[in-house]
Formats: C-alpha cells, structure tokens, sequence
C-alpha cells in the first residue's frame, strides 16, 4: 500500500499534467488527496479513504509512486493553500475563554430579582387557590419575603457563601482554560511546519522497529500478527509493515531529509 507506506506523510508532483496521473493512478481526485494530507498531519492519523487503486499499482511502481507522492506532500503543506486551511482549523480549535467572576453586586441583584420574581408569583397564587391550599400558600410567601430580606442584607452568610462560590468556580474554570490552551498551542502551534516537523518526528519513531519479517496468521477471516505484542503496535507500524521494507526505507530517509530542513 503505497499511501500507507507513506503513513503520515503523502505527497508532492512536478507538474499538473503529472499531478493528474498520480491521482489517477492512485484512484482518487486531486482534491480529496490534498484533503487526506491536510487532515493526517492535523490529527496524527493516516487519512487515505477512497484511494481504490493502491492494491493495483505494480510492485515495481511504487517507490516511484511513493517518491512522487513525498514529493507532492512537501511542496502542499508549504503552500499557502495549506498555511490558509491549517490557520482556520487552528482558529477553530482554539479554547474559549471563560466569562469573567459575577461581582458581588451582580450576584446580590440576581437573587433580589429572582426573590421578588417568585414572591410575585406566589402572591398571584394565594388570591387563585382553592381555598384549603391557601395556608400553604401563605407560609410559602413568608418565607420567601424572609429570604428576600437576607439577600438584601450586605452581611448576610448565605450571600457571603454564593459569592465565594462563584470565585472559586471562576477559578477552577480559569485553571481548566489554561490548561487546554497549553494543550492547543502544543498540538496546533502557530507555524504549521512545527506540526509537520512535529508528525515527521512520530512517524520516524513509530516506524524505526518495524519487523519486516513477523510471521502472520489468520484469525476470524483476517490476517494478524503471531507475535501478539506486533498486533498491539500502533496503526502506522503496521501500514508501514504492510507496505514493506523498501517503500519504508524511502519514506524514512525523505522524512530525515525534510525534518533537517525545517527551521
């Protein structure tokens, strides 16, 4: 499989006319190929749905295929094509801020209003209940006009505990941005050729052990690995497993090559 032997990386052309037989042989539009790349380095997956004709290249033409494929790769994420759409998602993906802490004013007008809210209610009520509900009714409103009073009171302990917690749910919301932002600027920094650098990097470590000669067997109609420590390994160990040494190597040493070159 020439695009998972690629793994994360896919591809580049020289011209367009060579751009139309790489699609072509590989059984997928132009489009949705820039669209596979752009969204395997992004998430960190191989992306190569739709490419009905990988299974059919010969065996001969691959490597020709995958270095036209690397090439391709390399020359679309430097595009500006790629700057734009990477740029977008990264806006996109980007954390929202929390809204800023209730101030105590704020909070005190809330519970007056929403006490005065429901006292009217209450009082609309008493004057439409059935008359052996009305007791009810009565002692209700009291209670409410009661609570009204300590919200109105600047020292009252149940406003003083509602503003506390507020502070320390603005708090623990604050603490919860902080944390996604840092885990955003690490996974989309602002200059994509980090991030490429970045997958460059993951796919040169998951591929440096593959085991080219692992036996294999079949299981419910599918073929695994013997050693089950192999089934176990990461998707793109085992693309690249299946695409085989040499396309691997290829691949490899493109990467090496590109990560030198990214400042």
């Amino acid at each position: 499989m020439v695009i998972g032997a690629c793994s994360l990386l896919f591809v580049s052309y020289k011209a367009e006319k060579a751009y139309a037989d790489l699609w072509s042989q590989l059984g997928i539009s132009k489009t949705d190929g820039t669209t596979q790349i752009r969204e395997s380095f992004m998430f960190g997956y191989l992306q190569f749905y739709g490419a009905r004709n990988i299974k059919k290249i010969a065996q001969g033409d691959r490597v020709a295929v995958a270095k036209d494929l690397l090439a391709f790769t390399k020359q679309y994420v430097q595009s500006e094509a790629f700057k734009k759409e990477y740029a977008s998602n990264r806006n996109a993906s980007k954390p929202i801020p929390p809204p800023p802490a209730k101030t105590e004013e704020q909070i005190r007008k809330e519970k007056i209003d929403e006490m005065k809210a429901d006292i009217a209610k209450t009082e609309k009520a008493i004057k439409e209940v059935q008359p052996n509900l009305k007791k009810i009714f009565e002692d209700n409103l009291k209670q409410q006009q009661k609570m009204l009073k300590e919200f109105q009171d600047p020292n009252n302990k149940t406003m003083k505990i509602l503003i506390q917690g507020e502070k320390s749910n603005h708090e623990y919301k604050v603490n919860r941005y902080n944390k996604e932002m840092q885990a955003w600027e690490e996974s989309m920094p602002e200059n994509p050729l980090t991030l490429v650098k970045k997958r460059l990097q993951e796919m040169l470590e998951i591929t440096k052990d593959v085991d080219f000669n692992a036996a294999l067997t079949e299981k419910y109609g599918k073929k695994v690995f013997v050693n089950p420590t192999y089934e176990r390994k990461h998707a793109n160990w085992k693309y690249a497993f299946r695409a085989g040494k040499e396309l691997t190597e290829t691949v490899r040493a493109f990467a090496e090559k590109w990560i030198t070159e990214i400042k």
